[in-house]
């Protein structure tokens, strides 16, 4: 019998296909039943998966119309067999001792969900593969989230390898909430009926099985271990149409209904969702064609002033730089949007000559800087973090080495340098990338105000 049943959701990705599955068939456990559920696929996606069916008995394919990944994954979780469920993206890779490591853990522990740390990755212009390791919790995430004092700083970047319940330690909430990079207990999501919300063409559907997961274990482990890799230079995942514009609104008042049906024992959890569903919705902003922003941005305020008058808002968990984009929001959604634009169209026409970026400053102002870029894909151009001196400063971020600028002086010439520390420091800085012949750079200040 199979110890783990791993579902792959699959969608016209003939590119990426073939190299996600061979990262699964050559799993350490070898103890494993892959069940693919191709959702209408026209290009040669089904044809694949029939191929590795017939030379892997382990492989279990269904070939169905196109209903959605909501759909999909629920008719995947429900031919499971094994013990335990995983998931991988059809466009993504794993680690071949992935399942073999957490399988281990999930016996130890005896928990209902293990969710592990992973790996952002892309092809660079060489052809090799690039992987940016990424915590689901850091505290330069939790600085840009939140207001800390230390001491709770610590408490919650403390909460890796601990068995926790969502009940007793609401800040396990802010672990990045992806689906795919852990284990599920079968028993617990039949138990529990958590399903995928099943709206056919949406997106975000793997944020109300998260949210489920979330508030119905009575038991969480968080490895600070790495085995996924999740590829970001895929340009078929972006959002592109407008219906998938709402779509992370639609998702939450399935959310909403999910915690109205537990009654006295969800309501806790409003505010959370509020919370998420308002911190995406702004994210988005960023994301989605400029012919919809304006129409996000009034939803935002439709959205914010409706949980407000349901009491689902708790200003404590909204960071001060998001409190400042709601409060911009509400004033002037269309001014908003315009101020955002003017602000992506100045990094843009500041990066895009560039082919190379290197971020001078490995603290809090650099890995903000990174972090901007990130939201837009533009970090796939950083390939150095530059520090006047290495003591005190981590070997890499985000997968990225953290090099002294002595030493990257053979990239002077090509490679746009983005000043990104605090202004007492700025024009010794500057002096010193003059004195050593850097004639491409710029100020964070400059480009992100």
């Amino acid at each position: 019998m199979a110890k783990i049943s791993i579902i792959v959701p699959v969608y016209n990705v003939e590119r990426y296909l073939k190299e996600c599955l061979d990262s699964i068939q050559k799993q350490t456990l070898r103890d494993i039943e892959i069940i693919c559920v191709d959702d209408g696929s026209t290009d040669s996606s089904a044809k694949i998966l029939d191929e590795y069916m017939k030379s892997d008995s382990r492989f279990r394919v269904i070939h169905k119309q196109n209903e959605g990944y909501g759909k999909s994954m629920n008719i995947g979780i429900g031919m499971a067999t094994a013990p335990y469920v995983g998931i991988v993206e059809s466009d993504d890779l794993i680690e071949a001792d992935m399942y073999e490591k957490l399988y281990a853990l999930m016996e130890e522990k005896q928990v209902d969900v293990i969710k592990a740390d992973y790996f952002e990755f892309y092809e660079g212009g060489d052809g090799k593969q690039i992987n940016e390791y990424h915590s689901l919790i850091s505290e330069s995430r939790l600085r840009q989230c939140h207001s800390w004092k230390q001491e709770d700083l610590e408490k919650v970047l403390g909460m890796y390898d601990t068995v926790l319940n969502i009940r007793e330690c609401e800040d396990a909430f802010l672990f990045e909430k992806y689906t795919w990079s852990g284990l599920y207990s079968r028993k617990f999501l039949q138990e529990n009926h958590i399903l995928h919300n099943e709206t056919p063409g949406a997106s975000y559907q793997d944020n109300g099985f998260w949210f489920q997961t979330m508030i119905k274990a009575k038991s969480i482990y968080f490895a600070k271990q790495a085995f996924y890799h999740y590829r970001i230079d895929n340009l078929n995942s972006s959002i592109h149409s407008k219906a998938k514009v709402f779509a992370v609104c639609d998702e939450y008042e399935y959310i909403y209904h999910i915690i109205n049906q537990m009654g006295e024992e969800g309501k806790p959890f409003c505010k959370w969702a509020s919370y998420f569903k308002i911190a995406d919705c702004v994210t988005n902003i960023l994301r989605v064609d400029d012919q919809y922003k304006n129409a996000l941005a009034e939803r935002i305020r439709e959205e914010f002033l409706l949980a407000a008058e349901r009491g689902d808002i708790e200003i404590d968990l909204y960071s001060n730089h998001l409190k400042t984009l709601l409060f911009d929001i509400f004033i002037s959604p269309i001014s908003y949007v315009e101020k955002e634009k003017e602000r992506i169209k100045k990094i843009d026409d500041v990066i895009n000559p560039y082919d190379q970026i290197m971020i001078y400053g490995a603290g809090i102002l650099g890995q903000r800087m990174y972090e901007i870029l990130r939201a837009g894909r533009r970090n796939i151009k950083v390939k150095y973090f530059a520090v006047t001196d290495l003591e005190g400063n981590p070997d890499s971020l985000y997968g990225v080495p953290v090099r002294q600028i002595n030493e990257l002086l053979r990239y002077k010439e090509n490679m746009l340098v983005i000043v990104s520390i605090g202004k007492k420091d700025v024009q010794e800085v500057e002096h010193r990338l003059k004195a050593l012949g850097f004639p491409h750079y710029v100020l964070m200040r400059d480009i992100d105000n």
